[in-house]
C-alpha cells in the first residue's frame, strides 16, 4: 500500500488490550455481511448490521466479543436468533453467552449499529472531494487497525473469514465499488440503491472495503495464463466526462500486468471474481482484494497494487512485524513489471533510485520491532524499498530466475489463502536450495545498515589481484555482511567480463588468473547489492605477499598444480577446501597433526579451512599457479 505524507494518521489506536484479545482468540470466523447504509456525500452510517459466523475454539465461550469504535452507537445484539445483552467497553462490544457454547460450535451474531466514524485521527474511513475532478467521495481504507472504526470486526491476522459479503444502499446515480463479484443491484424506495457483493475467498479484516460516488463501470475480460476462462477486470472511475480518456490508457496496462504476474507468480487467485480499481481522493493506493482502491494510475503504482493480490492478500503477513511479505515482494513487483514491459533504462533507474534511497541512510532494519506504531510499520525506506532489495539480492544469490521464480511460486502455493510469517518464506527457500539462509536473514533482515566498501586490485601477469575491505554502515547490528560481490573487468584489447566473488570475512584477498590486462575494476555495476564503495584503488603492491597463514601454517606458497600441498592442524577435525565463493570443493575427516593434498585445481586462491571436534576453527588461503 502506498501512502503520501500527508495521509498520515496522527492518532494511532492501540491494539488490543490483553482481556480483548483472550476474548476474540476464542473463536474463529468464518463469514462476514455486512450490510451498509452509505452515501457518497457523508461517512456517516445509516442503520446497519453485520453478520458473523464463526466457530468456537475455546473450550467454551463465555463471552462473544467484536471491536467497534465507541462513536458508533450499537441499537442491539442478536446471536443465533435471539435479542442479548451486551457491554460497551472501549472500543470492544461484548456479548455475555449462557448457555456457552462448546469448542467446535458454530455460532451466529448480528450487531446493528449507526452512527459518524471518527472524521479525525485514527480512523478508517473517509470524506473528500477530489481536488482534480470535483468528485465527491466515502471511502474506507483501514490497514492496520482500522477496520473498527466503521464495522464490528475481529482485528487478529492470522484469522481471515472464508467469504464476505458485501451490501451497501446508497443514494441513486452513485456507484458503490466493492469485494468479489458484483451480484446484483436492487433499485429501492426514497432514491436508494443497492449494491449486492459477495466474495468467496478467504479474506482479512483489513481488506474488506467499500468505496461510493458518482461512477461509471469501465470494464473490460482478459484472458490469463493458467486460467480457464476470461476473467473480469472492472474499472469504477469519477463520472467525469475528463477522467477516463485520461487515465484509460494506463487502466488498460492492467490486463498485460494480469498475464505477466500470472506466468511469474502462477495464475492470478481471484480469477473466479475480478479484479479492478475504484477511485477515491488520496496521493496512492489500497490493495482491497479484488478491487483496489486508488487515486490515480501509472505504471508503478498500478503494478505495485496488483501485485498484492498475490502477495498481501492471498498470502498476508501473519504479524505487522513480517509486513515486507506484502510491502517489499509488492514493491519489487514494480522493478519485475518494468524488465518485463518497460524499458531496460526505465528498469535500472528504478533500481539505482531504489538503492541510492536505501543506503543514504545507515541504519534501519527491514523487521518491524514497533507494530504499534504505524509510520514503522509503513516506512517506505525500509518495509517496501529494503524489503524489495532484500528478493533483489536473494534472486542474485541464487544465480538463476528459474529458480527464483519458483520459489515463489512455492511459497505462495504452500501458503495460499492463509497468513505467513518471515519464517515460511525462509523455509520455503531452504527447501528450494538444500542451504541454510539464517546468516542471510539475520544480516539483512533484522540486522541494520548495509556494508561499505574499500576496494584494492591489481593486475600483474595475466591476472588480477583484489583485496575487498569491508564494515557496516551500522556495525553496532551488523560488523560485516557475507555477500556475494560481483566486478566489472575492463581489459586492454578484450571486451568487459564480470566476475563473481564471495566476500566471507571482512578483509579478503582474491587471485583471478588468466583474465588478460586489467585497466579497471568496478564493484557491482548491476546494483546486484545494497552497498556504497568508500574507495576503488589500483594498489601495484598488491600481489602474492597478501596470501599467508591465517590460523594454519600451509606450504609451499604459492603451490603449483600437481604439488603436494601440506598443513600443520591444531589436531583432529575435518578439513574442507573452498573455491573464492565459498562453495566446497574437498572435504576430509584428519586425525594426525599433519594433513597433505595433491593439487589438481584451476589457478586461483583457496581457501583452507580446518574444524575441531569441539568446534573450533582455524583457516588458511593459499595461491595455485599453473
Amino acid at each position: 500500500m502506498w501512502r503520501y505524507l500527508g495521509l498520515v494518521l496522527a492518532l494511532l489506536w492501540a491494539q488490543q488490550d490483553a482481556a480483548t484479545r483472550a476474548l476474540l482468540l476464542k473463536y474463529d470466523a468464518k463469514f462476514w455481511w455486512l450490510n451498509l447504509q452509505v452515501s457518497h456525500t457523508s461517512m456517516t452510517l445509516g442503520p446497519s448490521w453485520v453478520l458473523t459466523r464463526a466457530v468456537v475454539t475455546a473450550p467454551a465461550l463465555d463471552t462473544l466479543a467484536f471491536e467497534l469504535h465507541s462513536a458508533l452507537t450499537v441499537d442491539s445484539v442478536y446471536v443465533d436468533g435471539q435479542k442479548r445483552s451486551f457491554i460497551r467497553r472501549g472500543h470492544t462490544v461484548r456479548i455475555p453467552l449462557n448457555p456457552q457454547p462448546s469448542q467446535g460450535a458454530i455460532v451466529e451474531a448480528i450487531v446493528y449499529y449507526r452512527g459518524t466514524p471518527p472524521s479525525t485521527g485514527a480512523t478508517g474511513i473517509f470524506n473528500r472531494q477530489s481536488p482534480s475532478w470535483g468528485n465527491q467521495v466515502t471511502w474506507t481504507l483501514t490497514q492496520p487497525f482500522y477496520a473498527h472504526t466503521w464495522w464490528p470486526c475481529k482485528q487478529i491476522l492470522t484469522d481471515k473469514a472464508d467469504s464476505v459479503w458485501l451490501f451497501a444502499t446508497a443514494p441513486l446515480g452513485t456507484r458503490v465499488g466493492g469485494n468479489g463479484l458484483l451480484e446484483g443491484i436492487d433499485t429501492l424506495p426514497a432514491q436508494k440503491v443497492r449494491f449486492r457483493w459477495k466474495s468467496r475467498y478467504p479474506i482479512a479484516y483489513y481488506l474488506v472495503a467499500f468505496a461510493v460516488a458518482e461512477y461509471i463501470d469501465y470494464s473490460f475480460s482478459v484472458n490469463l495464463p493458467g486460467v480457464p476462462q476470461p476473467m473480469l477486470v472492472q474499472n469504477y472511475v469519477y463520472n467525469n466526462p475528463q477522467t477516463l480518456p485520461t487515465f484509460q490508457a494506463q487502466i488498460d496496462t492492467t490486463a498485460a500486468l494480469l498475464r505477466e504476474f500470472s506466468l511469474r507468480y502462477g495464475p492470478y487467485p481471484f480469477w473466479r471474481e475480478k479484479y479492478g480499481h475504484m477511485m477515491a481522493p488520496f496521493s496512492g493506493g489500497m490493495e482491497h482484494q479484488t478491487m483496489t482502491t486508488q487515486g490515480f494510475f501509472t505504471f508503478t503504482l498500478t503494478a505495485h497494487e496488483l501485485a498484492h493480490q498475490w502477495f498481501g492478500d492471498w498470502v498476508t503477513c501473519a504479524s505487522w512485524q513480517d509486513i515486507w511479505l506484502n510491502e517489499g515482494f509488492a514493491s519489487y513487483s514494480e522493478y519485475v513489471a518494468l524488465q518485463a514491459l518497460g524499458t531496460p533504462a526505465a528498469a535500472r533507474n528504478w533500481l539505482i533510485q531504489t538503492h541510492d534511497d536505501i543506503v543514504a541512510n545507515n541504519r534501519g532494519s527491514v523487521w518491524v520491532r514497533d507494530t504499534l506504531n504505524d509510520g514503522r510499520i509503513f516506512d517506505s525506506r525500509l518495509s517496501y524499498q529494503k524489503g524489495a532489495y532484500l528478493l533483489h539480492m536473494i534472486r542474485f544469490r541464487l544465480g538463476s530466475d528459474s529458480l527464483f521464480w519458483a520459489v515463489l511460486r512455492q511459497y505462495l502455493q504452500d501458503q495460499g489463502g492463509g497468513g505467513a510469517y518471515q519464517a515460511d518464506f525462509q523455509r520455503t527457500l531452504e527447501q528450494a536450495t538444500g542451504t541454510s539462509w539464517n546468516t542471510f536473514f539475520q544480516q539483512w533482515y533484522y540486522g541494520e545498515g548495509h556494508p561499505i566498501f574499500s576496494v584494492r586490485w591489481n593486475s600483474t601477469g595475466g591476472g588480477l589481484w583484489v583485496q575487498l575491505s569491508q564494515q557496516g554502515s551500522w556495525s553496532a547490528s551488523v560488523p560485516f555482511f557475507e555477500t556475494p560481490v560481483e566486478l566489472r573487468l575492463t581489459r586492454q584489447g578484450q571486451p568487459d567480463t564480470l566476475v563473481r566473488l564471495f566476500q566471507s570475512q571482512a578483509v579478503e584477498a582474491f587471485y583471478l588468473s588468466g583474465v588478460g590486462t586489467v585497466t579497471q575494476v568496478a564493484l557491482d555495476p548491476n546494483y546486484h547489492i545494497l552497498r556504497q564503495v568508500d574507495n576503488l584503488t589500483q594498489d601495484p603492491t598488491l600481489g602474492v605477499e597478501g596470501v599467508g597463514a591465517e590460523g594454519l601454517q600451509v606450504h609451499p606458497v604459492p603451490v603449483q598444480v600437481g604439488q603436494r600441498l601440506r598443513a600443520s592442524l591444531p589436531g583432529p577435525g575435518t578439513v574442507e577446501i573452498r573455491d573464492v565463493t565459498g562453495r566446497p570443493l574437498h572435504a576430509e575427516a584428519v586425525s594426525p597433526p599433519s594433513w597433505e593434498f595433491a593439487v589438481e585445481l584451476p589457478a586461483g586462491i583457496y581457501l583452507l579451512l580446518w574444524k575441531g571436534a569441539e568446534g573450533q576453527q582455524a583457516i588458511s588461503r593459499f595461491l595455485v599457479q599453473p
